[in-house]
């Protein structure tokens, strides 16, 4: 009896053990991927152009995936529509409280990955979000134009990320 319940127990954990990967989690089930151009839907015209060049190159120079041509030559499709881009007061002038000092910048956006081979959706209308301070009490509009591409950046590195990551 004590051999039988011996021989099931084990049967069990080698069973359990069976899927178990030895190493560092696998990445994503397609090895390439389009990127169509960046939908915007916000006041600010070039986020859109700032962030489809940012995101092609995150995936141009990463890996393991690689950036295609054209949905068709791609395993995988990332559709990219920026929603939201706030501009908010972080701190005032020190002299004329309505007056700013810096800017919160804030810019969201959703994301949907679909593979081209089967129509599967890997995930749809994903949240992405990204915030910096601008500074330059006296010239803000100067530097918040200079700080979008700092954000479009840091969004791309997101999203290439919660792309080319384990979910």
């Amino acid at each position: 009896m004590f051999r039988v319940i011996l021989f099931l127990s084990s049967l069990c954990m080698l069973a359990g053990c069976a899927t178990y990967k030895l190493g560092i989690p696998e990445g994503p089930p397609f090895r390439s991927i389009f990127i169509p151009a960046v939908v915007n839907k916000t006041f600010s015209p070039q986020m859109q152009t700032l962030l489809s060049a940012s995101l092609r190159e995150n995936f141009a120079s990463g890996k393991p995936i690689s950036l295609a041509d054209s949905r068709n030559a791609a395993d995988a499709s990332l559709e990219i529509t920026i929603t939201q881009y706030q501009r908010r007061m972080a701190s005032a002038q020190i002299n004329d409280t309505g007056k700013p000092a810096s800017f919160y910048l804030a810019m969201t956006a959703r994301g949907t990955l679909i593979n081209n081979r089967t129509g599967e959706i890997y995930f749809k209308d994903r949240n992405f979000e990204q915030r910096i301070q601008s500074f330059g009490s006296d010239q803000l509009v100067e530097r918040e134009r200079q700080n979008l591409y700092l954000l479009a950046r840091n969004l791309s590195r997101e999203i290439h990320q919660g792309v080319t990551t384990t979910w």
